[in-house]
């Protein structure tokens, strides 16, 4: 189903280097099919062009395309991400490799344990890890990435995790005359990069190949904190009208030593501390896929396998009077699709396919008291051998300026439990579901189109999520698994209307959406006292949850190739049931007792952000983007009822050169050195006598980077 589907015209309109987002698009099927190269077919998770070459149900869309990812520089995909409407991000574990993502309420996050409600793909490949879900943004090649497309909003027809949106990297297949590409990048706390690249075709040009590999590493500007990563990557592929075939290996290391959150008295006056030094994740990732297509009468049959290798490490330094935690995991995923798509008639287009895969995950947990002269224990060793399948089918009937989609997805997912320490305690949970979606989209003339959709969407417990739901046996972050009742899994569904207004020199957006969600699943208070500061909780279905929200945006194309945005969005998560919801506040006579109506934390009511892209004279170019992110609730105060996050304004900027095969730019993120908190909750400040406070990881400081790019040989093929 993630792969094949070729690209709107519509949404092909090339930034200039220094744009900071590209037009986004309120409809998917209303644009007349196109051809486009052979290349456009792979990996893609975008709503195709109309019925000519398939089904899509319309959605706001949004593609960033490699200019802009040159330009940008981002070192992760958050970095890029945050730029857009209602996408936000935060400093949970207190390191720049470990952003959390924020959109329309859902997170996608390195955290084990968060909730996570948006799909991430690679190539169409999900990056979602089977054990908890996470998504590790620092193992993603944004090196080797020529294009990001998102989709925003209930994703029915993307699987798991795609409650709030999915988000897809398209990597560079190569092509073309030979070609490569060397960078260097150097900057403040030590930052260093490097990586290079070499592109082209061979056989006559009827194959092409991309190679690529990359070194990123720093010290960061707390104290005790840094880190390092490295990747590989290869693409070589057969691409042509009627067949094509494509082979890609990625492999990444990366090692981050996180310095978590600070009590509010410390955050005050040194907030550069790390009162936990010695944590660290040690983590490496590998993924194989071949993918090909054939077209085959009025049709075209596409299929892809591919396998995920994913290890884990992580050790926590606790507080004094705490143990601290070691964690290991091992994931390893097979999986594939298989896909078809015709032509029935001249208005109406067919599509059906298949996906599966099985993943094989382990983990181990430690308690280690070596600190207090005691042992490392071992707490937890279970294995999962997960599996899942599902079915799709879409059609679309167009009448006019008017194209009618609909579509349905059936999901089956069964997850066993294996405890290795008590084998009694095994058990199996299954799952099914059909999510089916809907809608129309309508050319209205003169630049003006709207859509409307409804859809609903489903997300199976996580196997972390599975093994701590027993409150009479509530776990220890990290958590101690075993054989718990089981969750149910979450359902959504969204009903989102908007439309888009193109002009000779502008494009308007605009979006609203309500996403009504039943059994979410959330981390509940147990009745056992916490020792320490160490958490303790379970996780359990909330009956109601809701999402709603206004998004708008604006691009302005300037004569001289320069560009202005600005985007609006308002966010509104709120509880709809009533509900304790865990909080280390109670046991200092506080209360969290969740009410309808009570807004969710970490996500911020209003984000306003704009910035510019100009082409200077001599081959000079500047970029700014600036980002108003609104006051949040702290974890730990679902109930709404302590001081807030303060909001805080951003600015990062940039300045190019280009010329004579060579690229120059000095990047500044946070130029103007805000001070702001980025994340915080609640926890005992054991070195502040035992009292409780708010803890807030504090907002990266000024960062200036450079970047020195040169290019050798032709052009590659890539956009």
């Amino acid at each position: 189903m993630l792969r094949f589907v070729t690209l709107a015209l519509c949404l092909a309109l090339l930034a200039p280097p220094l744009a900071a987002q590209q037009p986004d698009s309120a409809r998917a099927d209303s644009a007349k099919a196109v051809e486009l190269a052979p290349i456009e077919v792979i990996g893609t998770i975008l709503a195709p062009t109309g019925p000519r070459i398939g089904s899509g149900v319309p959605a706001r869309t949004t593609i960033l395309r490699r200019e802009q990812l040159e330009a940008m520089e981002p070192r992760l995909l958050t970095d890029l991400l945050v730029t857009l409407p209602g996408f936000s991000s935060y400093d949970d574990l207190g390191a720049s490799y470990k952003m959390s993502l924020s959109s329309r309420g859902f997170y996608a996050s390195p955290v084990v344990g968060l909730p996570q409600g948006i799909s991430v793909f690679l190539d169409g490949v999900r990056q979602n890890e089977p054990d908890a879900a996470q998504v590790n943004f620092d193992l993603l090649p944004m090196e080797h990435v020529t294009r990001v497309e998102v989709l925003s909003g209930t994703a029915s027809l993307l699987g798991r995790n795609s409650l709030g949106g999915a988000i897809n990297l398209v990597t560079n297949s190569g092509g073309g005359p030979a070609h490569g590409e060397l960078e260097v990048m150097g900057g403040s706390y030590k930052t260093f990069g490097a990586d290079g690249s070499v592109a082209g075709s061979m056989g006559g040009g009827d194959w092409s190949y991309y190679l690529g590999g990359g070194y990123d590493r720093e010290d960061g500007w707390r104290q005790e904190t840094g880190a390092d990563a490295y990747n590989g990557f290869f693409n070589l592929g057969r691409l042509a009208e009627r067949w094509g075939v494509r082979l890609q290996g990625y492999g990444a290391a990366s090692y981050a030593e996180p310095a978590g959150s600070l009590p509010e008295s410390v955050y005050r006056t040194n907030p550069d501390s790390n009162l936990t030094t010695g944590d660290y994740e040690d983590l490496d990732n590998l993924q194989l896929a071949v993918s090909g297509y054939r077209t085959t009468g009025p049709g075209q049959l596409s299929a892809s396998a591919y396998y995920r290798r994913h290890r884990a490490e992580r050790f926590n330094v606790n507080q004094a009077n705490d143990p601290d935690n070691l964690g290991r995991s091992n994931n390893k995923i097979f999986g594939g699709t298989i896909d078809y798509r015709w032509q029935a008639s001249g208005a109406v287009g067919v599509r059906i396919g298949a996906e599966g895969s099985t993943a094989r995950t382990a983990v181990e947990l430690f308690a280690d008291s070596t600190k207090f002269g005691g042992a490392v224990a071992q707490t937890t060793f279970v294995k999962s051998p997960t599996w899942d399948v599902a079915g799709y089918a879409l059609a679309d009937y167009t009448v006019g300026r008017a194209v009618f989609s609909a579509g349905a997805r059936y999901d089956y997912v069964r997850i066993p439990f294996e405890n290795q320490l008590d084998p009694t305690r095994d058990t199996t949970s299954s799952y099914s579901r059909l999510s089916p979606k809907g809608g129309v989209s309508v050319e209205l003339g003169r630049g003006v189109s709207v859509f409307g959709s409804v859809g609903a969407a489903y997300r199976a417990p996580a196997v972390i999520e599975l093994a701590c739901a027993d409150e009479a046996e509530p776990c220890p972050l990290p958590f101690a698994l075993g054989d718990d009742p089981p969750v149910k899994p979450v359902r959504a569904v969204t009903y989102e209307a908007g439309g888009q207004l193109v002009l000779s020199q502008a494009i308007l957006t605009a979006s609203a959406y309500r996403t009504d969600i039943r059994d979410e699943i959330v981390l509940l208070a147990s009745d056992l006292s916490p020792s320490g500061s160490t958490i303790e909780g379970y996780f359990d279905n909330l009956d109601k949850t809701r999402r709603l929200g206004v998004e708008l945006s604006s691009q302005l194309f300037l004569n001289g190739g320069h560009t202005l945005y600005a985007n609006y969005a308002f966010t509104r998560a709120t509880y709809e049931s009533e509900a304790e919801i865990f909080s280390i506040r109670e046991d200092f006579g506080g209360e969290n007792e969740v009410e309808a109506g009570d807004e969710f934390p970490l996500v911020p009511s209003h984000q306003v952000k704009f910035g510019g892209a100009f082409k200077l004279p001599a081959g000079f170019s500047l970029g700014v983007d600036a980002r108003y992110i609104g006051t949040q609730y702290l974890r730990g105060d679902e109930a709404n009822e302590e001081e807030k996050l303060d909001g805080y304004f951003v600015t990062d900027a940039r300045i190019g050169w280009e010329g004579l095969g060579w690229e120059v730019g000095l990047v500044g993120n946070n130029v103007f050195q805000s001070e702001y908190a980025s994340f915080g909750t609640f926890n005992v400040n054991q070195g502040g006598g035992g009292t409780l406070e708010r803890f807030l990881t504090p907002g990266y400081k000024r960062v200036v980077r450079l970047i020195v790019r040169r290019g050798f040989g032709g052009s590659g093929t890539e956009d």
